[in-house]
């Protein structure tokens, strides 16, 4: 069992400078995930300045986007301040609304460059891995996603409860062992695009089963939402599995006669 309530750490304090655990563990995934995706480029012979350029303006769009579907599903919460909406050092953020903003800016920055989706996509999967892993350090010692009641070895007490640890599996199975994974394939899966598409569909699958262990008993934003039983980012999950598998069979693994 985790002892949750000693986990929980919201801020380091350095004499005056106070510094969101969160936000800087975000940080540290998102270089961490630009340090591997230069890597990467360099061996794919992608130029590094269009790396660069992608980054700043998948990062600008990624924040916009988290944060915008996280105010949409807990709009409640903003009613009575609508500018903590702009707090994003506060934490509260949905991933697939970052990435779906981040796809916006990466398909209409490389329509300009006129390189491959794909490519890039393969560049950036296994460094989206890493961030995910060090994001989601950053979700568990501060407390987000609190999970379902569960008597489950690796519970953490919530206020005398023993609860799942959402953000603990998922920086373990779509951090950590998910990079290790394509970092692995890399050099074996030698068709354009292979890389990004097992990443998509790692992730999508993982999140909807994920999402399961998430509560629906506490209050305000300590629970997501839900419709017909499920999240917001299972329904996601659920379309991205229904576009990309096909996709997938079709462009990595039919054969014509």
């Amino acid at each position: 069992m985790f002892p949750f309530p000693f986990t929980k750490i919201t801020e380091i304090q350095i004499g005056f400078l106070s510094i969101k655990i969160w936000g800087l563990l975000v940080g540290i995934g998102m270089l961490a995930g630009l340090f591997i995706a230069l890597k990467e480029a360099q061996r794919k012979g992608v130029k590094r300045e269009l790396i660069l350029d992608l980054f700043i303006w998948i990062f600008i769009s990624s924040m916009i986007g988290g944060r915008l579907l996280y105010v949409v599903l807990f709009w409640k919460d903003f009613l009575d301040n609508p500018l903590s909406a702009l707090a994003l050092w506060d934490g509260g953020m949905v991933f697939y609304g970052g990435v779906l903003a981040a796809l916006v800016a990466l398909l209409l920055i490389i329509k300009k460059h006129g390189i491959s989706f794909w490519k890039i996509a393969d560049v950036a999967a296994p460094g989206l891995a890493l961030g995910i892993f060090f994001g989601r350090i950053g979700c568990y010692l501060v407390g987000y996603h609190v999970g379902s009641k569960t008597s489950f070895f690796l519970a953490s007490n919530y206020h005398g409860e023993l609860r799942h640890e959402p953000a603990l599996y998922d920086l373990f199975i779509n951090g950590f062992v998910l990079f290790c994974i394509l970092w692995y394939l890399r050099k074996y899966f030698k068709k354009e695009g292979m890389i990004a598409w097992f990443f998509i569909i790692w992730y999508a699958v993982a999140r909807f089963f994920l999402d399961f262990f998430r509560n629906t008993d506490l209050p305000g934003a300590l629970a997501d939402p839900r419709f017909f039983g499920f999240t917001i980012s299972q329904f996601i999950s659920l379309i991205i599995l229904c576009i990309f598998l096909p996709i997938g069979f079709r462009k990595f693994f039919y054969v014509s006669k």
